[in-house]
């Protein structure tokens, strides 16, 4: 695959006050979903000069939520490297490749490796039309380069070590070069007991709804223009979306599939980040959350599968939740 979606977009480091932000991501949970861990790799530029790398970490621990923990450290520019060809990110002592990630931050340390996946989905198909939206409207960019991947390795937290053994993972990059939208929801999940070849991803802008389903090693993505925009006949359609709630269905493709995320109460992070505006985001996010797919292939009997370790998030200007977001940005 080149160039390798996870390459950097921007030619960092940029200028003072030039505006930018990448964003390389990656979510796992063990095969018994009893933990769900949520890492980041941040490169920012503000216009008002703010510029750093960032490392965070999250846990979520489902037996028990007192021991879910998040931790964000920041660098300087001078500690971060962004390569490609082949891609390596550096922050501080933490790297990211399209198939490894070690960090440490705070009492969290990771060292993870993974066979790349060979299928990246973006929101919308043509890749053309992506980067005209980009230069002129500011809409960013994204690539779910590491779909479904999964993981070997180790997390520890502090005197605990949580053994990794062809986890689920999921591994993302995005772009903006001017502000995110303002609001968006999105799920993924590639952890479902009952059909191990299925994975689901989905991501909500504004009223724009992107699919994409896998299953017996076919693909289904549902992000052409006809899927995408809601006053096309054959867009994906949103039944009800509210925080730690959502409900949309889809057709096209040889596929038709409906879907529910139930997020339960005690396993939210919530996080926020700034954006190169100098605003902020909050993200609601739970890595431990339960999805319901219907899915029937033509000619095909329906057919419902679920989980209990899907990764879904809430994001807005406004806080989606109440309570603490961290880190603190003062």
């Amino acid at each position: 695959m080149h160039p390798d979606p996870n390459d950097p977009d921007g030619d960092w480091p940029l200028a003072p006050g030039e505006p930018g932000r990448e964003v390389w991501y990656s979510l796992v949970s063990p095969q018994d979903a009893s933990v769900a861990f949520w890492y980041r790799y941040t490169l920012l530029s503000t216009e008002s000069g703010r510029q750093e790398g960032r490392v965070w970490a999250a846990l979520t621990d489902r037996e028990n939520p007192a021991e879910s923990t998040f931790v964000s450290e920041s660098f300087a520019f001078e500690d971060v490297w962004p390569d490609s060809d082949p891609f390596e990110l550096t922050i501080g002592d933490s790297v990211l490749t399209s198939s490894s990630a070690t960090g440490e931050v705070g009492d969290i340390a990771w060292d993870l490796e993974y066979d790349p996946d060979t299928y990246a989905f973006t929101p919308l198909r043509s890749e053309t039309l992506t980067e005209i939206l980009s230069k002129t409207i500011g809409t960013g960019k994204h690539w779910s380069r590491n779909e479904s991947v999964f993981m070997d390795g180790k997390i520890t937290v502090g005197d605990r070590t949580i053994e990794l053994d062809g986890a689920p993972g999921h591994q993302g990059h995005t772009v903006s070069s001017r502000s995110p939208p303002e609001d968006w929801t999105w799920v993924q999940c590639n952890d479902f007991a009952d059909e191990e070849s299925a994975v689901l991803e989905a991501l909500r802008l504004d009223d724009k709804l992107s699919l994409c389903f896998r299953v017996d090693g076919e693909i289904y993505p549902l992000n052409r223009l006809k899927h995408v925009l809601p006053v096309s006949p054959w867009a994906n359609e949103i039944g009800h979306d509210e925080v730690g709630h959502w409900r949309f269905r889809g057709e096209g493709e040889g596929i038709e599939l409906q879907v529910t995320v139930e997020s339960p109460e005690d396993h939210w992070q919530k996080v926020s980040y700034m954006v190169p505006d100098d605003s902020l985001r909050y993200n609601a996010h739970c890595s431990l959350s339960d999805v319901t797919v219907t899915y029937q292939k033509d000619g095909e009997p329906a057919r419902t599968i679920t989980s209990n370790a899907a990764r879904a998030e809430w994001v807005s200007e406004e806080p989606p939740l109440e309570g603490e977001y961290q880190p603190d940005w003062d």
